[in-house]
């Protein structure tokens, strides 16, 4: 199996020592809002129900991003989600990451507004990734608005800035390369089954031929 990590070479040669080909590439790719169709979600959940769901009603829309590493065809994905008054307390973790953006008000103090869960993260077929277009993004949500669709788009664009800022791709790999060879550890406990995502994506892909 083949995948890309932004690791030091420590880590590489421990990777090799357990049969993992890890690629090393120095420069990280941009994360972006994607799209990834509901049908698709609904057939990772068959197996899985901690996929998570990008349509919450009319009026909610949560995209998902990437592209955080490959393996072979396959691309992984994850979703923000909106941060809870539980989140306060928590701290940074290996699946989890606190999002922050600049203040309306005051650029210089920051603002504590959503958080990553690595852990569920999950594989898709690259050719179904497609990029959200904020000039469409009527076509998955409504608003009351043009001044509310505004502020949701700029909610967005900040948001990105901000996960680009972190090296959330280095991560993601770190996570997925933990879950693979310390399986019982208790962070990888919390993740989904990658492998076995991966497997239905794959059928997914069978299927849809």
């Amino acid at each position: 199996m083949l995948i890309e990590v932004t690791k030091p070479t420590k880590i590489v040669l421990m990777a090799a020592s357990f049969g993992v080909a890890i690629l090393y590439r120095g420069k990280r790719d941009m994360q972006n809002w994607v799209v990834v169709d509901e049908m698709y979600l609904n057939y990772l959940r068959t197996a899985e129900n901690r996929i998570p769901r990008s349509d919450y009603g009319d009026d909610k829309y949560k995209p998902f991003f990437g592209v955080l590493f490959e393996v072979g065809d396959l691309a992984y994905v994850t979703q923000i989600s909106h941060a809870q008054p539980r989140h306060l307390k928590m701290r940074n973790a290996p699946d989890f990451v606190k999002i922050f953006i600049p203040e309306r008000d005051n650029p210089n103090k920051d603002r504590f507004v959503a958080v990553v869960n690595l852990n569920y993260m999950f594989p898709i077929h690259k050719s179904l990734v497609k990029n959200l277009e904020y000039k469409d993004i009527d076509q998955h949500r409504t608003f009351k608005s043009e001044h509310e669709k505004s502020q949701y788009i700029d909610l967005l664009s900040k948001e990105m800035e901000a996960i680009n800022k972190i090296n959330m791709e280095g991560k993601a790999k770190s996570l997925y390369y933990r879950k693979a060879t310390f399986p019982d550890d208790f962070v990888s406990k919390r993740c989904i089954d990658f492998r076995k995502m991966e497997l239905f994506a794959q059928k997914y892909m069978e299927e849809s031929r």
